[in-house]
């Protein structure tokens, strides 16, 4: 379970979420020396089975993330290797928090919903009711072109039309009760078949988005383990 403390002013926030075990951690904070330790660490611990080859093109790739992540206010993020039906399969999860700018706490949820809805026609924008608040869900589909036609996703059920590499994204954006941060929180993976699969698991993190002050009393149990049906059902109505 993350445990993430954000401070603003005089009322730090704990934001708590449970990941699927199956997510290993990827390091965003510390030292360089310290983050290619730790990164090389994950890489080896996910890629057991695979060349010393594939370890470093996929540690090279997650390397090249990390300084736009810090960038974004990354401040957990996870990806997991696993195999689905006898075929690899990959997808990330990240959380982050930005400061809540153009709107007052109130208003955020439909102001989010309105300007998301804009620039981002072709995705689905929903409100949705978590546990922790009214937040808005963002389905969507990316399209990255891929140079060369390769990447360190080669092997894994990852197609490629005319040298565009498409991933398939739900993102879940909640306003903060400090009434000036926003959290959001975004599973992605470039593995259509398995959509379905990881997008429940995404319906169950983002159920159990837990967050508190700091001086009120620290809960040590997790909150909520069930999937959030109607997030759900609607992610697999989007992509089947």
């Amino acid at each position: 379970m993350s445990d993430i403390p954000v401070t603003t002013g005089d009322a730090p926030l704990q934001i708590r979420f449970i990941v699927p075990p199956a997510f290993h951690e990827v390091p965003v904070f510390g030292t360089e020396e310290q983050v290619v330790e730790a990164l090389w660490e994950m890489v080896c611990e996910v890629l057991a089975s695979r060349s010393e080859e594939d370890r470093a093109s996929w540690a090279m790739m997650l390397a090249e993330l990390i300084p736009p992540m810090a960038e974004a206010g990354v401040i957990h993020a996870g990806m997991c290797l696993v195999d689905v039906d006898g075929r690899p399969s990959t997808a990330s999860i990240t959380a982050s928090v930005c400061p809540l700018v153009g709107t007052d706490y109130e208003g955020a949820v439909d102001f989010l919903l309105t300007r998301l809805a804009r620039s981002r026609p072709e995705a689905e924008v929903t409100a949705v009711e978590l546990p922790a608040g009214r937040a808005v869900a963002v389905i969507d589909a990316v399209a990255t072109a891929v140079d060369d036609g390769s990447t360190p996703l080669d092997g894994l059920a990852v197609p490629l039309v005319d040298g565009v590499l498409t991933t398939s994204v739900i993102q879940v954006h909640l306003p903060l009760p400090n009434e000036s941060q926003l959290l959001s929180l975004e599973l992605s993976t470039p593995c259509p078949e398995d959509w379905e699969l990881y997008s429940e698991l995404f319906a169950g993190v983002v159920r159990s988005i837990h967050l508190e002050f700091a001086d009120l009393p620290t809960v040590s149990e997790p909150l909520y383990d069930t999937v959030d049906e109607e997030v759900a059902e609607r992610v697999k109505a989007a992509f089947g």
